[in-house]
């Protein structure tokens, strides 16, 4: 099974959804350690599998919060 990045307790994803999040840096052998970034736009893809990567180091990095956006972004 592919890795997946750690999400904070009382987070869900629903399938096939976008949220913006904010993830955390929590490798201590990066610059970026305990360094916050937000994402505007997260996509869910199944809903279980969901990575965020640091620029610096490539560890997965820990989703802390995700608010559904609403209204969806429209795919074409």
């Amino acid at each position: 099974m592919p890795a997946t990045s750690p999400v904070a307790d009382g987070i869900t994803f629903e399938p096939a959804t976008y949220y913006s999040a904010t993830v955390t840096d929590t490798n201590p052998d990066c610059e970026n350690l305990g360094k916050t970034f937000d994402i505007a736009e997260l996509y869910s893809n199944d809903g279980h599998i969901i990575t965020v990567q640091c620029g610096l180091c490539s560890q997965l990095m820990t989703i802390t919060s995700a608010t559904r956006l609403n209204p969806q972004p429209e795919v074409m």
